[in-house]
C-alpha cells in the first residue's frame, strides 16, 4: 500500500485517533469528497475502509499503538432522512 491510513481507539477507549500521511489523509478527504458529491438529497450513501487483514485495502495494517479499528463505515445523510 503507497500511503498510511489508520483509524484507532484512543488510550481513554472513549476517543478515535485517525493516523495519516500526505497520501493516506488525500485519500479520506476525497471519499468524503465523493460522498458528498454522490449522495443525492434526501437519501443517504455511505463508504467502507479496511484494512487489508479484513479483506480491503483503504486502511493500513500497522496501527501507531492505539487498538487498531479494522473497518469504518462513512455516511452521507442528505435533507429529510437524517435520523
Amino acid at each position: 500500500m503507497d500511503r498510511m491510513l489508520t483509524f484507532e481507539r484512543g488510550d481513554d477507549d472513549q476517543s478515535l485517533v485517525v493516523h495519516g500521511d500526505e497520501q493516506g489523509l488525500t485519500f479520506l478527504r476525497d471519499t468524503l469528497d465523493r460522498l458528498l458529491r454522490h449522495t443525492r438529497p434526501g437519501n443517504f450513501s455511505h463508504e467502507h475502509m479496511k484494512t487489508p487483514d479484513w479483506g480491503g485495502n483503504e486502511l493500513s495494517n500497522e496501527g501507531h499503538g492505539g487498538e487498531l479499528i479494522h473497518h469504518v463505515k462513512i455516511y452521507c445523510w442528505k435533507g429529510d432522512k437524517a435520523p
